[in-house]
């Protein structure tokens, strides 16, 4: 009788979870319910029996559904967005970088220089990439955009629409080869990648404790197990080499 409780105890306890994904950042997130990002997260919550009901939204709009309390946790934050919320272990990380044209000859070698340049980052890029980044685009001024589309973003340097754009390297990579693909850009067209950034980590933050426990219990389990560094290695397999 008392195994009974438990089992049904746990059943009660295991939530369909709605979380906030960014829906432009492959191959970390396909609107298909893959990536590794999306791998990453359902498989930890799995552990404990929980479900992954996925939001695509922008960062700032998951933001907002977050805090109004539609969905219970968002992989798109960074404590230092001020978030009221309980955050998980880090669970996967972004190398981001600048790209130009190589065409245009650039010459950057710090943060510093990229005020001079027209330049589009991803959405919240002047929070996420540090106080450093953050000074360099108020002093661009209008020569600064973010837009939530990171697609357009490539496409917007590859069209030479602006000087530079700031992302991370494996999601240009792939619209890079999509745009190709699609004949929307020249097949010899080559671009310049600038090391200015140290790695980026992120965290999901949740609404609730006892599901943040949840997940870093499971988070754990799959580094342990090996099963984590098997996610990176069949994305990697699949669209190119991941650095972690």
């Amino acid at each position: 009788m008392i195994f009974i409780i438990l089992i049904s105890h746990v059943n009660l306890y295991a939530k369909e979870l709605k979380v906030a994904f960014s829906p432009s950042t492959p191959p970390y997130v396909f609107k298909n319910g893959t990536g590794i990002t999306m791998d990453i997260i359902n498989e930890s919550l799995a552990v404990k029996g929980h479900t992954l009901k996925p939001v695509f939204v922008s960062i700032g709009r998951g933001f907002e559904l977050f805090k109004d309390g539609y969905i219970d946790a968002t992989t798109i934050i960074k404590k230092s967005s001020g978030l009221k919320a309980f955050y998980s272990d880090y669970f996967m990380q972004y190398h981001n970088a600048v790209f130009a044209l190589k065409s245009n000859h650039y010459t950057i070698h710090s943060l510093l220089e990229l005020s001079d340049y027209y330049m589009i980052g991803f959405q919240n890029a002047h929070k996420y990439l540090g106080e450093k980044f953050g000074k360099v685009t108020q002093k661009a001024g209008n020569r600064y955009s973010e837009i939530a589309d990171q697609r357009r973003q490539v496409l917007k340097l590859l069209k030479g629409h602006t000087d530079i754009v700031v992302m991370d390297r494996h999601i240009f990579k792939f619209y890079k080869q999509q745009l190709i693909a699609e004949g929307k850009v020249p097949k010899d067209i080559q671009t310049t990648l600038y090391e200015l950034f140290s790695p980026t980590k992120y965290r999901v933050s949740f609404k609730d404790k006892a599901l943040l426990n949840d997940f870093n219990t499971g988070l754990r389990k799959l580094k342990k197990s090996g099963r984590y560094d098997k996610i990176y290695h069949y994305y990697s397999n699949q669209y190119f080499k991941v650095k972690k």
